[in-house]
């Protein structure tokens, strides 16, 4: 069986984040053979978000003008192409996301699948993700509060902060980012057959 480790950059917030999951997910699902690590790895989509979040309407409007309508149609699109059902209407708040990718990373092996509750929570069910209470929740849904040990929410500080740098040095400006055994990288979510090109140049 080939091993094969991949980084992804992305931000709960990001739609394209959620499409691209799905979409990778559908190019692994092609190469059963190949044994895969999945790191979740920090991006903030918004870093100059206010901590308590921002009301939804307002953020769009000051992010993308009178064009939000037409931005999001064409999400939606893709996002039913990829198997998700974007329930924009339902978000009531745009939060800052910092301490939910401290969430994800300190989970270790559970970040893949924890983001999925999260992206569901927020994408399809319009849940407030920066409530402690919703996160424990999604935390306790997933099995993995035993991982939130005082070590792993330092390191995944830590590597928050490596990751923001990282993706300065090298230009990320949007996201999904993927880095494929350290080697080969990707932006945007691309559609499963680009994936599969770098899925399998990286395992070759």
């Amino acid at each position: 069986m080939t091993n094969l480790k991949i980084d992804i950059y992305s931000d709960i917030v990001c739609p394209w984040c959620y499409i691209g999951k799905k979409r990778l997910e559908d190019a692994l699902s092609q190469r059963p053979d190949i044994s895969v690590d999945i790191s979740w790895r920090a991006f903030l989509l918004n870093p100059s978000m206010p901590r308590e979040g921002m009301d939804r309407q307002t953020y769009l409007k000051k992010k993308f003008g009178e064009a939000s309508h037409a931005v999001y149609d064409r999400i939606s699109q893709a996002g039913l192409e990829a198997g998700i059902s974007f329930q924009f209407d339902k978000i009531g708040i745009t939060p800052e996301t910092s301490a939910i990718h401290t969430l994800l990373i300190a989970s270790g092996k559970h970040s893949f699948s924890l983001s999925e509750r999260f992206f569901q929570a927020y994408f399809l069910n319009g849940l407030d993700i920066s409530d402690p209470e919703v996160q424990k929740k999604l935390i306790d849904d997933e099995g993995c509060a035993n991982s939130y040990t005082r070590e792993a929410l330092e390191g995944a500080a830590q590597q928050i902060n490596q990751d923001i740098q990282f993706g300065s040095q090298v230009g990320i400006d949007g996201v999904p980012f993927f880095v494929f055994n350290e080697q080969f990288s990707l932006a945007g979510a691309h559609p499963p057959h680009v994936l599969l090109n770098a899925i399998d140049a990286a395992s070759a």
